[in-house]
């Protein structure tokens, strides 16, 4: 919707961008719960989603976020009935996490001689769509989300998550996952490098550390822009809510 007449092929051609820049100074909040652990309470299990979004926002982030809510209120009901967690539970929605990871950044820094001494894992998520599981993280949790991969059941499909996703490995991946799948009892956790909240418990503070999501069957392009809406997620990304 430029107002120019476009072109296909080699140019010259030359765009001037004028930006206009909101450099104003607002202060960050992140909002975070605690609940002590009724066995060991200095064992940390960090969760957490980042609530600020470029714009509405409602696939980033607020479609992981509304799964750790839940999550949350789940768990709390557990407690209420006499199922206390057994170590202290520490769930956390992240402010400023587009402009640069800011607000988990600046928790990190805050804590982290107390992390150091007692973080068990951090569990990270941030979008949410439909599809198979895309889990990264750091190796030495691959036991434990194997466990996870035989018990959750896909909702489309009817079988377990994992069965999902090394069918969809058998046919798309590349000659080395397929012959992994049949050497390897748990699947592979792709290594994490940067680009959620996670970062900074993995990198500055060395505590194991996983993200994840569902993904792979609904992609979008509405990522970052003013079109990740509610009715376009609905509509396109996860219709009713299945994953």
């Amino acid at each position: 919707a430029l107002p120019i007449t476009y072109h296909i092929g080699p140019g010259p051609a030359k765009v001037h961008l004028r930006l206009v820049l909101d450099w104003q100074r607002i202060t960050i909040e992140n909002v975070i719960a605690k609940w002590p652990g009724a066995v060991y309470p200095d064992e940390w299990i960090l969760r957490g989603n980042h609530h600020d979004a470029w714009n509405h926002g409602a696939q980033d982030p607020i479609s992981g976020l509304v799964a750790v809510m839940a999550e949350a209120k789940a768990i709390a009901e557990l407690a209420r009935e006499g199922h206390p967690p057994k170590r202290t539970l520490v769930y956390a929605a992240w402010d400023a996490e587009e402009p640069g990871l800011i607000g988990s950044t600046e928790w990190v820094e805050k804590h982290r001689k107390e992390l150091v001494k007692k973080a068990v894992v951090y569990l990270n998520t941030d979008a949410n769509g439909r599809g198979f599981p895309l889990i990264g993280g750091s190796h030495t949790l691959e036991p434990f989300f194997g466990e996870l991969f035989k018990t959750i059941v896909d909702p489309q499909t009817g079988v377990t998550v994992g069965e999902r996703l090394r069918a969809s490995m058998a046919v798309k991946g590349s000659i080395e996952k397929r012959k992994e799948l049949n050497t390897k009892k748990t699947l592979r956790l792709a290594p994490l490098g940067s680009g959620s909240d996670f970062t900074p418990f993995l990198q500055h503070a060395g505590i194991a550390s996983a993200h994840m999501g569902f993904g792979g069957e609904s992609v979008h392009g509405s990522y970052h822009t003013l079109y990740d809406t509610y009715e376009h997620f609905t509509r396109f990304v996860d219709p009713g809510f299945r994953y």
